[in-house]
């Protein structure tokens, strides 16, 4: 087991992306926080975690407040002794053309991907700093490399995540710190169904993917395990895509791409 007996945090963790990275991690023998702001999601994917027999609590709370992130971070460290890994995935998009998107969309959307990433990473990084050790892994996006349109700031969130990244690794990396991101494309969820059930739009964006298909939870969860454990103990500061080949840039050249609702990854 790569991970045996350490301790992660995964936003977002209640359904789609974040609980398949949270039950890869158990698999390989983590112990996980699942954070979410719904309780019931986040204590599903928790009594999933426990089922492999795993410690695990599930932590309401909102990633773009500070206080519920120093609960989060101060109810781990008492229940279970540290924290070695840190996943930032919690993120909510609100579409919509620049022209037209209000304040308030704005702000849900970089309050909690990119407020939210640095306000836990920063909780996390101060317990890490003292042990001298650590991983944190950020979701971010193809988003974050190429503008996706009518997508509100979920470009300019991902963009920002991308540069944390490589800011965190940088001025972490003189305590034993590892900070990455994974750039996912195309990935079907819970989150993304509604969208991905309408076989145009996904006919559409499978073929905008050189491997030919819309990538799931687990081709995330896979590199994420990858970074998290100590065979990428020399990484840091990399961005690692899990995209199908998009950012090769051939679905840039499929007429008509664009957002279509929902989420993008």
């Amino acid at each position: 087991m790569r991970l045996k007996d350490k301790v992660a945090i995964v936003t977002g963790a209640g359904r789609g992306i974040g609980r398949d990275i949270a039950l890869a991690y158990a698999k390989e023998g983590a112990h996980v926080v699942i954070n979410d702001v719904d309780p019931a999601t986040a204590e599903a994917t928790a009594k999933d975690v426990r089922a492999l027999g795993r410690k695990s609590l599930a932590i309401a709370a909102d990633v773009a407040k500070s206080a519920d992130v120093q609960r989060m971070v101060a109810t781990t460290i008492k229940e279970l002794g540290t924290v070695d890994i840190l996943v930032n995935n919690a993120m909510k998009i609100v579409p919509g053309r620049l022209e037209k998107l209000t304040e308030e969309a704005w702000d849900t959307t970089v309050n909690i991907g990119l407020k939210g990433t640095f306000l836990v990473s920063q909780a996390c990084a101060q317990h890490m700093i003292a042990q001298k050790s650590g991983a944190i892994i950020n979701i971010a996006s193809i988003a974050g490399l190429f503008p996706y349109n009518f997508a509100g700031a979920y470009s300019v969130v991902k963009a920002g995540m991308i540069m944390l990244t490589k800011l965190q690794a940088m001025e972490w990396a003189p305590y034993g710190i590892r900070a990455n991101a994974i750039t996912p494309g195309y990935i079907r969820t819970p989150g993304t169904e509604g969208m991905y059930a309408d076989p145009v739009i996904y006919e559409g964006r499978r073929k905008g993917v050189p491997m030919g298909r819309v990538g799931s939870g687990e081709d995330i969860a896979g590199p994420a395990v990858f970074l998290a454990c100590e065979e990428s103990r020399y990484t840091t500061g990399s961005v690692l895509g899990a995209d199908g080949g998009q950012a090769v840039g051939y679905f840039l050249t499929v007429p008509g791409r664009r957002f279509s609702g929902g989420s993008i990854d």
